[in-house]
């Protein structure tokens, strides 16, 4: 993101309770993990710019204090709950105290969850269930807004508990037999007239997901946050790589690219193109479909091909085995990944 961005929305809070410089060596750490820029303050604090605003951890008479920046206040709310999460992992007693400078009223609904009803579902190819949604407001969830997570209660809970906003501003979430699952989904298509969201859902055996996508009733209600995450490059050469769980992104993608845009899109899925999902053709993109590739053989793909790739985005979309394999393999070879897409949409053992 460029220096120059009207951060038009700005919240702040202290940390009371959290060592500084713990924070600041968590916040560095995970942002040279996902290739994201971070300055150095003259004070000894520590900025990171994301794709959705800026991070600013200062050290104020030796205690932690943060401010967020961001040009959008749906983006801003989201960059407070990643902070917020990452405060929690750290020293839970510290988010207990956190007063964030814009907080909303205690008990109201966080500005990034609505309801949504399901419309429809219907099969696609071999592995995917479509699912359609009626929302409630779908205004932020522009051309680039590509991911959100899907909020689902407990099997059995006919009276869930829903997100609610505390008193330091900070998302509640219910726990314990009333925890919510909140797997990330694609954004396949919407229809803002009818104000309808279709997202595509890769069945596999274990999922939580799965098991409600194949029973849920039309008519019924669950939770959805976003948007958030990813979004669709801004180039005219790529070399994409992904598994079942990346091609509803793949697909944005390849629909979204300029027509003189070329590239190459290899895609694994365990019966290889039989499995039947309907990926988008693009007339300078060739797509080539590998049976049962592990991700670490994409990842290893990956890293063989990017010397005839070098002018292409990289994106890469797989279990975290193969996603860890070439972040590693870009840092250790001075592939900015500022300026590339890395990322693990599943761990092998933990279906959602």
């Amino acid at each position: 993101m460029s220096r120059h961005i009207d951060f038009a929305h700005r919240a702040e809070t202290a940390l009371p309770g959290l060592d500084p410089a713990r924070l600041r060596e968590a916040m560095i750490a995970e942002a040279l993990e996902h290739g994201l820029e971070v300055m150095q303050e003259a004070n000894g604090g520590v900025a990171v710019l994301t794709a959705y605003g800026r991070y600013t951890l200062v050290s104020q008479a030796g205690k932690a204090h943060a401010s967020i920046e961001s040009p959008r206040a749906d983006w801003l709310f989201a960059l407070k709950e990643a902070l917020t999460e990452k405060v929690s992992a750290l020293h839970t007693g510290a988010v207990e105290e956190m007063r964030w400078s814009d907080a909303l009223p205690e008990g109201s609904r966080p500005p990034n969850f609505q309801f949504v009803e399901i419309r429809s579902i219907t099969s696609v190819g071999r592995d995917f269930l479509r699912v359609t949604v009626g929302a409630e407001d779908l205004s932020a969830f522009g051309d680039d807004a590509i991911h959100f997570r899907l909020v689902l209660p407990a099997p059995g809970d006919a009276k869930p508990e829903w997100p609610r906003i505390a008193a330091n501003g900070a998302t509640i979430w219910p726990k314990g037999e009333k925890a919510l699952h909140r797997p990330v989904y694609t954004v396949r298509q919407i229809d803002m007239t009818r104000g309808e969201l279709t997202f595509d859902l890769f069945v596999h055996e274990g999922g939580r997901a799965t098991d409600w996508a194949r029973s849920v009733r039309i008519g019924s209600r669950v939770g959805l946050t976003g948007p958030g995450g990813g979004g669709i490059p801004q180039t005219l050469g790529i070399t994409l790589y992904a598994d079942e769980t990346g091609f509803p992104a793949a697909a944005r993608i390849l629909e979204a690219l300029p027509p003189e845009a070329t590239g190459r899109a290899v895609l694994s899925a365990r019966v290889g193109a039989a499995c039947g999902y309907p990926m988008p053709t693009h007339p300078g993109v060739q797509v080539h479909w590998r049976a049962g590739e592990s991700s670490t053989r994409l990842a290893d793909r990956a890293i063989a091909e990017r010397a005839t790739h070098q002018a292409h985005s990289l994106w890469f979309a797989a279990e975290k085995a193969g996603a860890q394999k070439l972040r590693v393999w870009c840092k250790a070879n001075g592939v900015d990944l500022r300026d590339h897409y890395v990322a693990a949409f599943w761990t092998q053992g933990n279906w959602t």
